[in-house]
């Protein structure tokens, strides 16, 4: 466990849960904006994807998708994240002007990985042309669950409901930035565990941001998932999303 989620903890005045949360904590990478340009190959946020030339933009039934951003994973400090080791992932969702898209469809989100060395930048079209750009840098971190939906899973709970404020800020301070990857499923408004069953992960979570111009579910939170089995075999070919 990561000394500054036990500092967290500690200061929170969950130490007596110390050992439960260890338990159940999952590593987690948070995202962070950096000062650096943008360059071919660069993990980002918005802007122009790299991409293959033959690369067909994708299209879904209202549009073109948007591109969220890209990952190089040679950026990702090594850990035991689960994460191949080389590559460039790249985000896209099924943005339309009306928002009569829906986050819980399949392909919803679209995760495409890329050999590096074969990219090149390409502009998106112009109705998803969107948003700021910024170039991102990783910070390995640990994640801990949401605090329980159903009245069964709370019994089983050993945290009291006077310790859940401080449960929720101590989410909050694991994910500072808003953005990240792996871990647990962030949400505000969701009244059911958003995580498709139990064989799958949490792949990249993100908050609304009105500068990238992402609005999910009224100014709520967009996850991504992924099976574990196709995680470790670099398959992000299906992917599940939800936001709230």
């Amino acid at each position: 466990m990561a000394a500054d989620f036990a500092a967290h903890v500690a200061e929170l005045g969950l130490g007596e849960h110390r050992g439960y949360l260890s338990e159940f904590a999952r590593p987690s990478i948070e995202i962070i904006t950096a000062d650096a340009p943008v360059i071919k190959g660069c993990s980002k946020l918005g802007g122009s994807p790299d991409l293959p030339t033959d690369f067909k933009w994708p299209q879904h039934k209202l549009g073109p998708y948007r591109f969220i951003g890209q990952v190089n994973l040679a950026d990702i400090p090594k850990g035991p994240h689960g994460l191949p080791d080389g590559g460039l992932l790249s985000f896209y969702y099924a943005h339309d002007e009306n928002g009569e898209s829906f986050w819980g469809d399949p392909d919803y989100v679209r995760v495409y990985r890329f050999d590096i060395n074969a990219l090149k930048p390409i502009e998106p079209p112009a109705a998803v042309r969107l948003g700021s750009t910024s170039t991102i840098k990783f910070q390995p971190g640990a994640d801990v669950p949401p605090w329980p939906w159903d009245d069964s899973a709370v019994k089983k709970w050993p945290i009291s409901e006077s310790q859940r404020d401080a449960y929720w800020k101590l989410r909050c301070r694991l994910h500072p930035s808003g953005r990240y990857l792996l871990g647990y499923p962030f949400n505000t408004t969701l009244a059911y565990d958003p995580t498709p069953g139990p064989e799958w992960r949490s792949l990249l979570t993100l908050s609304s941001d009105d500068e990238l111009e992402w609005c999910w579910h009224d100014g709520d939170w967009l996850v991504a998932f992924i099976e574990a089995a196709r995680l470790r075999a670099a398959d992000f070919s299906q992917i599940k999303s939800d936001a709230g």
